[in-house]
């Protein structure tokens, strides 16, 4: 798999889930949610990267 193909990915479902916590997570905890799910994402890139340049 390519890190192109990674990175497309990865970024649906990051906007699946962005869209979940709009609608399903309280208003109040939005913000930490989305934080969250930045982080992870990041994460995620940083893995994929780091796994793909092994290769």
């Amino acid at each position: 798999m390519s890190f192109k193909k990674a990175f497309i990915i990865g970024y649906i479902v990051f906007l699946i889930a962005l869209a979940f916590v709009y609608f399903f997570v309280p208003h109040e905890y939005n913000w930490i949610a989305i934080v969250i799910l930045c982080l992870l994402f990041g994460i995620y890139q940083v893995i994929v990267g780091y796994r793909l340049k092994q290769t």
